[in-house]
């Protein structure tokens, strides 16, 4: 059985760097809430950048690309897609706006989670939208060569559900602790969401929309990610975790 603990967030050994740099990151929330009554249109339109940005980003990270120009008329509108890229695409768009609109009344469970990966795969009628995979997969890695080797194995199929549950049970107590700070709990949660890789296919895609998620329900908004470009958190995170 897989097992998370996410204890070590609040053991009081985390580097003073990373705990400065998340400070800087949550007062600089705090004046960003301020300011957006006050720039109300900016922010708008730095939403709707970061909306665009989002997802092409995301999907150009596992092989999904199309011109700016649809991704942009995909995002902003209803243009129907012209191939299967541009299906997939429409998909993400979906679901990221389900979370910006509904983000709320969204929790880190199992059965939200699977809705978002069902809205997500719904634009091409994949039958494995919003069910766990039932065959055991592999991360493969290719060299120079094209040689191919396993390069990590997530969860076997079986074992699956009982470790969404166990994860989910895990961030909620870590949720809870008020010494651990939660810039860094996200992404060691979304760090275990991978390994687990729960569904057959969009697991890259699902952990940055969960990613989001979870940002949103701690008040940094897409407006106030675009504006500080504050990923690098996430990756430093992570990093420090392995």
């Amino acid at each position: 059985m897989r097992k998370f603990d996410y204890s070590f967030l609040n053991n009081g050994l985390l580097p003073a760097r990373l705990l400065n740099l998340t400070a800087g990151i949550t007062e600089l929330k705090v004046m960003a809430g301020v300011r957006k009554g006050v720039y109300a249109k900016i922010f708008t339109e730095l939403e709707a950048v970061a909306r665009v940005q989002s997802v092409k980003s995301s999907n150009a990270i596992e092989g999904i690309v199309t011109s700016d120009d649809r991704i942009a008329a995909i995002v902003n509108g209803d243009n129907a897609p012209l191939n299967h890229n541009e299906v997939e695409i429409m998909g993400y768009r979906d679901a990221l706006h389900h979370v910006h609109v509904n983000y709320e009344d969204i929790s880190f469970c199992e059965r939200d989670i699977l809705r978002l990966h069902e809205i997500m795969m719904s634009s091409f009628g994949d039958a494995g939208g919003g069910i766990y995979k039932k065959e055991d997969n592999v991360i493969l890695e290719i060299d120079a060569d094209g040689r191919r080797r396993v390069r990590f194995r997530p969860t076997p199929a079986r074992e699956v559900g009982e470790a969404m549950e166990q994860l989910e049970l895990a961030y909620m107590e870590a949720r809870g602790d008020a010494g651990i700070n939660q810039l860094l709990l996200i992404p060691c949660v979304i760090l275990d969401f991978l390994c687990i890789h729960p569904f057959r296919d969009g697991n890259g895609r699902m952990s940055r929309l969960l990613s989001l998620l979870l940002l949103y329900k701690n008040g940094f908004d897409v407006g106030y990610m675009f504006l500080l470009k504050s990923k690098s958190i996430i990756i430093k995170a992570s990093i420090m975790k392995h």
